[in-house]
């Protein structure tokens, strides 16, 4: 699955974990801003979610499968 690392990428790991998958991170990418982020900047501010200055946001690739 593609997670945003603004999302709680290790509590997903860990998720995936309890319900019996074995689950790791395969990638990462850092791409621009997209519409959706740039409409949402004030919450994520305020979230801390993002800097102010923030432009770019990590894309992680999670691999799960069962043993």
């Amino acid at each position: 699955m593609v997670h945003s690392g603004m999302c709680g990428v290790e509590e997903t790991v860990a998720l995936l974990a309890r319900r019996g998958l074995t689950a790791d991170i395969a990638a990462t990418a850092s791409v621009p801003w997209g519409p959706v982020l740039r409409s949402r900047r004030a919450w994520l501010e305020g979230q801390g979610l993002a800097g102010k200055a923030e432009e770019q946001e990590e894309l992680v690739l999670i691999r799960a499968h069962h043993p």
